[in-house]
């Protein structure tokens, strides 16, 4: 079966969704500052090179813990600001094969934009909504297509859109047409 696949943040999102949500998420319940030592904790880990990505992101989602996580995902997407960082383009894709997102934001957090825009296929990390923990490896480079591989043995990759060659580079590698984003603008790569 034929696919086409979409990185999220940065390609069909303008800039990081976990972070705008976290900001969401900051400005509706104030209170969740008192995670910010433990996040600015876990970026330091991250940069230092003492923690790897899988720890540090759970380490930073630990304000999940105090939110209705689904509720405040959906209120997220319903804010008309965020609507905007959409990029048109994805909403009038070829809707002839299925479309797969696959990013490293929380699945939990892209999957109602997923719904909304008729995606058939979302991968992406795993959380635990009680903690914020991790339940899979971060879904990125080579994850991304371990787990495409999991949920579409027989899927062949017609395109890859990105905005990353290097973090993607494994599933451009599988895709017969590679399409990097830049600021909106798609360009068939050869």
């Amino acid at each position: 079966m034929w696919i086409d696949i979409y990185d999220f943040d940065g390609t069909i999102f303008r800039g990081d969704s976990t972070r705008a949500f976290w900001l969401y998420c900051l400005r509706k319940k104030p209170a969740l500052v008192k995670f910010l030592p433990r996040q600015i904790a876990a970026l330091f880990m991250m940069a230092c090179k003492r923690w790897d990505l899988t720890r540090g992101k759970g380490a930073f989602l630990c304000f999940v813990r105090d939110i209705d996580f689904e509720a405040m995902a959906e209120g997220f997407w319903a804010e008309p600001r965020i609507q905007r960082r959409m990029e048109p383009w994805f909403g009038q894709r070829d809707e002839a094969l299925p479309t797969v997102i696959a990013s490293a934001s929380p699945e939990a957090l892209l999957a109602p934009i997923a719904r909304k825009y008729g995606v058939e296929y979302l991968i992406g990390t795993r959380i635990d909504l009680r903690n914020g923990k991790l339940t899979s490896t971060n879904c990125k480079g080579q994850e991304k297509v371990k787990r495409l591989c999991q949920v579409l043995p027989e899927g062949l990759i017609r395109a890859m859109y990105t905005d990353d060659r290097r973090a993607d580079g494994p599933l451009l590698a599988l895709a017969q047409q590679r399409y990097i984003v830049r600021r909106g603008v798609v360009k068939r790569e050869w």
